[in-house]
Parts: C-alpha cells; structure tokens; sequence
C-alpha cells in the first residue's frame, strides 16, 4: 500500500467527520473552538507546557463567548471524538478558531497531530495514528474569511526522527479563507518550559484575543519566531468589543504568585526556603511553612541582593540558586579562596565567577567556575562569555600554537585556558601539523537545507542540543556537530564529514539500503541508497 494511500484510507476512515460538518444539524449559533493540549506522551517526551497553553487560550476563548471544546492529554479515540463534537458545532458559527499544542509528525509532505499515544515505528502508524492537519483546516475552512487555526507544534524535543517521517510541521497550504498562525515555521523548533505558559500562547492571547482586535492588527503586533500562512478578513475581531474580560487586557499571563504557586512547593520545601533565608541573612519572621508578610519581605530583600526583579515571589531557578547559595553559606570558610568564592561565584552569576577566576585562576572552586561560565556561553546568556568562546573555537580549529597563546594573552584566567595550555603541551613536540579545513570539507558534501534541517533533528534526538532546528548550522549546532563527533571518536572539527554523517544516520535508524530521507540525494548517496 503507497503513502498516498494510506492517507486516503485515514480520511476515509474519518468521513463522518465531514458527514457531520455537512449535513443539516441544529448547530450552535455564535462562535465555536476547539483547543487541544498534549502534553504526557507515551512514545515521546512531554511537549513542555501543551496543557498549560490549552487551558489558558480555552478560558481566553470563553471569555470572548465562544463555546469551546476542549481536550487535555486526548489519545487517538479522544482526539476522534473532539473533531467529531467540533465539527458539528461549526454549522451556522460566526467565527471559528482552532489550537492545537503538542507533538506533530511530518511525512511525505503532509504533517499529523500526534495523540498522546501516537506511535512513529512504521509509516502506518504515523498516519493513521495521528490527526491530518489538512483535515482541521478543511474543517476550518468551512467558514472561509473568519476561521484561524494556532498551531504549537514547535517543540525542540518530539518524535525520533525516522527515514519515513521527521518531527514537526511540514509545508502548510491552507484553503482559502483560512489563517494559519505558528509558533514557528514548518520545520524550525523552539525551546519551552514545562511550568510556565509559552511565549505563542501568551501572544494569541495578548494579541488575537483581545477583544476589538482586528487581525490586521494582531498580525503586525506578534514577535519572535511565530509564522503566518493563508488568509482571513483582516477587519475580522475574534473577539468582537464588549466580550472578554473588563478592560481587554492579557487575562492569562501568569504573575509572580500565579508562577510560585505553579511550582507547588510542600511545607517542608517552604519551610527549607526560610531557613535558606535566615542562613544567608534574610529574616524571614519564623520558620514555620507559611509564607507570610515577614518570608515576603526577605525574599525580596534577597532577590535585590541578587540583582533579582523585586517580587516577593519565587520562581523555580530562584529556588534553586537560594538552595545553592544557602548550601555554600553553610560549608566551612577557613580560607581566603572560600571567602572569595562566598562572595563571588556563590551569587550565580557570570560576573561573579570572573572575579573569582581573577583572584584564584587555579582555586578549589576554579572547575565549577569555568564549568558555569561555559553554560553562560553555550545558552548566550552573557556576552563577553559568548566572544571568549568564539575566540576559543577560532584558536582549536586552527590548532596552532600561537592561536592558543593568543587565546591566553587575550583571556589569561579564561574559561578554557586549562584545555589550552594541555593542547601546547601536546603540541610542543614537534611543529603543528598542517590542519586541514574542514568547512572545506563539509561544502564539498553539497548538503541542503533539508539534508540540515535532518541532521538537526537527528543530534537532537541524541541529546546532543542543536539549537534552532532550521536548517541553518549556526554556532549552537556546530557545538553539537563537535560534541558528537568527540563522543563517537571522530575528530572533534564541528564541521559534517562522510564518517560522521554515516555514523550519525546508522544510529537513528537511517542506515537500511534504499532509505530516502526527505528526497536528500547525498545522504542517500552515502548510504548506498537508490
């Protein structure tokens, strides 16, 4: 049985869908949606904050008066029986939105909304476990010129890639009369966090459901990565003036104490936070699990001592550096080098670790130090981090003597400057050998965006943290290239050569004789494929 086969028997299998979105039913007046979070996948790790996002846009939803249905976790029956309810709903609605967050799979040019427990093991499992996207908008499209469709389907960790299909969205080609909104472009991801709302779900938010916002206007309000397709009136309001919340603002963003609340702390995890306080000199009126006005006011003495936003409330990275600095506070200070440190690199910050660096480039703290400072440039997070790192990578790849001291003399107490001085001591035997290019060597693969976009996905899939999944290799993916590579016992270059392209494929499923990976002439060339 072909693809295109497959395909065509899914949405035969779905024809009382449409047979429900045709037929004359007593439909709901007014405005209808359908929002559908997953998050806690089976066969896949969690998509960061799908059940949050869902929730959040579906009160939004409600409070501009539509009638909504909503699904949270839906598996294949559930994720059937919502477009079933959805679609027979749509009838004589004014003005129709979908939302869907969660995992997707692409295959053969067409993308699949995954069901919590969607399987991916064979291409008959990625079609008729997941949900056509073409079928939602087909659905949408029903009420052409007020329909939109958001989409989340951006999350860096999903589905192992396989040579039948890869993670995420592929090309979307709405019907007329149909937006499609996001969260990235087809075949790009974006990191999320579990415990908080995303960035695309606050936007459609802020700036679709605002009410008396017209899309023209919605559309030229979004920011970051978010992508828009296809068409819908641009006078239209998803949210007409008079519905909503008293004033129209942002109803769901989530504040400091939405946020400390979400974390969920216990008593005893409470309790632990006021005694990190009163350790590091916050008083915080009372040990006893209850975050009164007196816990308030030493967190937030203790956030301005940290250069921290004044709220009075805790975030989860918070808590961990308050456990942190409490622990270091705690330990033994018989010597200047922890005194240092105490006041230092025991704050969390970039600029701390430097100045312990400065004092005591080889103290007891100097590996976490550096350690700390290489995260700061890995996540770009600080900027004379991220320059000293690209200095450091121009000096291995030409690994020469004189660029790893010119790389000392320019950072005498750098983050790499142990690796630096062990490479001229390695070095010093003899003259340098001539390094080859490797960039030259990766151009001469003749790789394209696709042939990127899959070797992203599949470092990903390793672990091994690409980055921007785009099908650009910038310096987040070459870092993963350089960390492979040094993991499998390759030279450590940061640039694709054959060897490690065939190791790379070989190890997600990419290796069996004839695979095609996206219609990738050299990849399959390298395989042997046909």
């Amino acid at each position: 049985m072909t693809h295109h086969m497959l395909r065509r028997s899914w949405v035969l299998g779905f024809a009382f869908v449409f047979s429900l979105a045709v037929v004359p039913v007593a439909a709901l007046a007014g405005d209808v949606a359908l929002v559908i979070g997953n998050h806690n996948y089976r066969n896949a790790p969690s998509a960061d904050s799908a059940a949050l996002d869902a929730r959040a846009v579906a009160g939004a939803l409600e409070d501009g008066g539509y009638d909504v249905t909503l699904g949270i976790d839906a598996d294949r029956r559930e994720m059937r029986r919502l477009l079933a309810r959805f679609a027979r709903k749509i009838g004589n609605a004014d003005r129709v939105v979908v939302y869907y967050s969660g995992h997707a799979l692409r295959a053969d040019g067409a993308s699949y909304l995954a069901p919590v427990d969607q399987d991916s093991d064979s291409l008959v499992e990625v079609v008729l476990d997941g949900v056509p996207l073409d079928l939602v908008l087909k659905l949408a499209g029903r009420k052409p010129g007020r329909a939109v469709v958001f989409v989340d389907a951006a999350q860096l960790d999903g589905f192992p890639p396989r040579a039948y299909a890869e993670p995420g969205l592929a090309h979307i080609a709405p019907g007329k009369g149909v937006m499609v909104v996001s969260a990235a472009a087809p075949g790009r991801a974006i990191r999320r966090r579990g415990a908080y709302e995303s960035r695309f779900a606050r936007q459609v938010i802020r700036e679709f459901l605002d009410p008396g916002t017209r899309l023209a206007k919605a559309t030229r309000g979004l920011r970051g990565p978010i992508w828009v397709t296809g068409e819908a009136d641009p006078r239209l309001e998803l949210v007409p003036r008079g519905r909503g919340r008293i004033g129209g603002g942002p109803a769901h963003d989530l504040g400091p104490a939405e946020i400390e609340a979400s974390l969920g702390l216990t008593r005893a995890q409470r309790r632990s936070v006021q005694e990190n306080l009163s350790l590091l000199g916050h008083d915080p009126r009372g040990i006893d699990g209850a975050f009164g006005p007196g816990s308030r006011t030493a967190i937030r003495l203790w956030q301005r001592a940290n250069n921290l936003t004044e709220t009075g409330y805790l975030t989860a990275e918070q808590v961990a550096l308050l456990d942190r600095q409490a622990n270091e506070a705690s330990r033994p200070r018989g010597s200047e080098d922890d005194r240092v440190w105490n006041r230092t690199g025991a704050r969390g910050t970039a600029d701390g670790y430097r100045d312990y660096l400065t004092q005591f480039s080889d103290g007891a703290h100097a590996d976490e130090a550096r350690a700390a400072l290489k995260q700061f440039a890995r996540a770009r997070t600080d900027g004379p981090a991220v320059e000293e790192r690209r200095v450091w990578r121009a000096a291995r790849l030409a690994d020469r003597p004189r660029d790893y001291r010119d790389y000392l003399g320019a950072y005498p107490t750098g983050i790499w400057r142990p690796e630096a001085e062990d490479r001229l001591t390695a070095l010093g035997a003899g003259p340098a050998p001539e390094p080859r290019d490797p960039k030259i060597e990766e151009d001469a693969l003749g790789l394209n965006r696709t042939d990127r976009l899959s070797v992203e996905q599949r470092l990903n899939y390793l672990n091994f943290r690409p980055g921007n999944i785009d099908g650009f290799f910038d310096e987040d993916t070459r870092w993963a290239i350089e960390g492979y590579q040094r993991s499998r016992g390759f030279e450590p270059t940061g640039y694709l050569d054959q060897p490690t392209i065939v190791r790379l494929l070989e190890e997600t499923g990419g290796s069996r004789p004839g695979i095609v990976i996206d219609g990738a002439a050299v990849l399959r060339g390298l395989l042997g494929g046909n």
